[in-house]
């Protein structure tokens, strides 16, 4: 399953970067996750609470940063499964960031999973509309923590 999209964000590159990098704060910005524990400065372990159609579970997964290019470039491995039905997904994520004007971002990503086990019989329909949810909120809670603080910076 590949999912890719773009967020416009109305805050500079390098605050945005930092925003990323920052697991405690992205995190923040992601739905159901439940638990998030840094290993290392680019491995963390988590737990995201989902529901996919009839079937809903804690995913107990590992993210990695396995390519890095500061302030634009990022490729994610993400490996995990579900506690009820030990349904697995195998996942690479890339983002990337680019100026849009001087004080705006253009995030775009691109999301390659492989689903196997209970969940993945459930249909790429649901999958996808699921994944599509998820990422509107994200986006969402993105979009306004990064532009909250960029506005407090403009009232000083």
């Amino acid at each position: 399953m590949i999912i890719e999209g773009k967020i416009d964000i109305a805050a500079p590159i390098q605050e945005v970067w930092d925003f990323v990098m920052d697991m405690e704060a992205f995190a923040s910005c992601v739905p159901g996750l439940d638990e998030i524990a840094p290993l290392d400065d680019r491995t963390f372990d988590g737990v995201i609470g989902a529901k996919v159609g009839p079937m809903s579970g804690k995913f107990r997964f590992r993210a990695s940063i396995t390519e890095i290019v500061p302030p634009t470039d990022m490729k994610v491995r993400v490996e995990g499964m579900d506690d009820l039905t030990r349904s697995a997904i195998n996942a690479w994520v890339t983002l990337n960031l680019t100026p849009s004007d001087p004080a705006g971002t253009k995030m775009t990503h691109h999301f390659d999973a492989e689903i196997k086990g209970r969940i993945a019989i459930v249909g790429d329909m649901i999958l996808r509309g699921v994944a599509g949810v998820m990422l509107k909120e994200f986006s969402r809670r993105l979009r306004r923590r990064l532009e909250q603080a960029e506005a407090g910076r403009d009232d000083a």
